[in-house]
């Protein structure tokens, strides 16, 4: 995981901290264990072997999302690439909290969709998303 990443998943873990929601971070046996958010003890727990280390930030601000949207239960990133239900609003909540960061300090003509999505292993079904979020970014900033 290169510099850009630790730092976008050490930002949104402070986020996390800042909603007093606790973060657990293990090193599962297998790779492909997905990330959970236990929505009544405000608990994420991420898989520090993920297979797509640069997965990570997303998977960390779709968890926070999660209990930030108030969902319910314990849920399992297994489906990440949907667009409905809390499933996708987390996901939608996520990529608003990466693009944030991410694009914090890029200027609007440096700004690109693909590079974005590629270097956080986001799903392409979110592209349009991505694309609204990134252009109501600067027009915010």
């Amino acid at each position: 995981m290169d510099d850009c990443i630790s730092s976008l998943l050490s930002q949104v873990l402070n986020i996390a901290y800042d909603n007093d929601i606790a973060v657990i971070m293990k090193p599962f046996h297998h790779s492909d264990t997905p990330p959970c958010a236990d929505c009544e003890t405000r608990t994420i727990i991420l898989n520090s072997n993920w297979y797509e280390r640069n997965a990570l930030p997303m998977h960390a601000a779709h968890e926070v999302e999660h209990i930030l949207n108030g969902d319910t239960g314990t849920l399992y990133y297994h489906n990440c690439y949907a667009k409905y239900g809390s499933e996708g609003a987390a996901n939608r909540g996520a990529v608003e909290i990466l693009v944030s960061l991410y694009f914090a300090d890029v200027e609007p003509e440096d700004a690109n969709l693909f590079q974005f999505m590629d270097n956080l292993c986001i799903p392409s079904s979110l592209e349009s998303w991505v694309n609204s979020t990134i252009q109501n970014f600067y027009l915010e900033k």
